[in-house]
């Protein structure tokens, strides 16, 4: 399901269940609208990936694809072909991960955090 579009967004940095540092970016509700796509070696690094998404957020090339189930995801990809960030949930087409992709590089320069 689409989140709501959000107006106030915020960074951030912990670690997940495994101890893994990582970024995500949440709502004014709480939901998760985009995610490292990865971990990283300690709070630091995850800190510097989410502070350098924020401020360069309209850069990365975003792109959708489909996963086995039919539902849709989008990645955000530096032109060296590095992951950035992805969709925090799966959405029912295309356009629906393309429209959260757009909210995502319009909102995130503004985004609470690093």
């Amino acid at each position: 399901m689409s989140p709501s579009i959000a107006t106030i967004m915020r960074f951030v940095v912990e670690t997940d269940l495994a101890s893994h540092a990582a970024w995500w970016l949440v709502d004014d509700e709480n939901h998760v609208v985009a995610w490292a796509g990865r971990t990283f070696v300690s709070l630091a690094y995850a800190d510097q990936a989410a502070h350098d998404f924020r401020v360069n957020s309209d850069d990365p090339d975003y792109r959708v694809r489909t996963g086995a189930g039919g539902e849709w995801q989008w990645g955000a990809w530096r032109p060296e072909g590095v992951r950035v960030a992805v969709s925090g949930d799966w959405f029912p087409d295309a356009e629906a991960a393309r429209d959260a992709a757009r909210r995502v590089r319009q909102l995130a320069c503004t985004a609470i955090g690093p």
